[in-house]
């Protein structure tokens, strides 16, 4: 075998060990502040440690005043999904210190990557519907999750699937 060859092969399989150490989850802390601080760099991670909204934030009890709901592989907003989006931009322009995190899901059929690029689809559609009712570029977080939280549910009926293609409002203050 040619020395550049044995080079070639040595790098691949030294970057493959590499990249391979890079993935470690590392354990929660037991630090509440500084959980906190993680979870605003990361709302993936505040995604998957709560869902739930902040108490005292808006629609924090009316899950239907902070959800947008969509067809199956659409991404379009409908009539009533852009008032729900007026009334959100309403008391995000009226409260500047609140942040929202546009999370978007997806039904549990198709391919997992498949599932992701249609929630992100959503969720920048929901992004750019709240900018143009005048909502501030850095009040808006968005994470696409597609099916990947969803998939844990067992679907067997289309109003199962409709109520899971969604993007939902998590609003936390700043």
């Amino acid at each position: 075998m040619p020395l550049s060859r044995l080079v070639r092969l040595c790098c691949l399989a030294s970057a493959l060990m590499l990249s391979a150490c890079g993935t470690v989850d590392k354990p929660p802390t037991a630090d509440p502040s500084a959980d906190a601080s993680a979870r605003q760099k990361n709302p993936a991670r505040a995604f998957a440690s709560s869902a739930r909204p902040a108490p005292g934030t808006p629609f924090a009890d009316e899950e239907a005043k902070r959800t947008v709901y969509f067809g199956f592989g659409e991404a379009t907003i409908s009539s009533e999904a852009a008032e729900i989006l007026r009334q959100n931009a309403q008391k995000l322009k009226d409260e500047p210190h609140l942040l929202v995190t546009l999370v978007g899901h997806t039904d549990n059929l198709g391919s997992a990557a498949y599932n992701l690029a249609v929630a992100d689809r959503r969720t920048e559609a929901v992004h750019e519907k709240l900018r143009s009712f005048g909502v501030p570029r850095n009040q808006i977080r968005r994470l696409a999750v597609g099916s990947e939280h969803s998939s844990k549910e067992t679907c067997d009926s289309e109003t199962c699937r409709q109520s899971m293609r969604k993007v939902e409002l998590i609003y936390e203050r700043r």
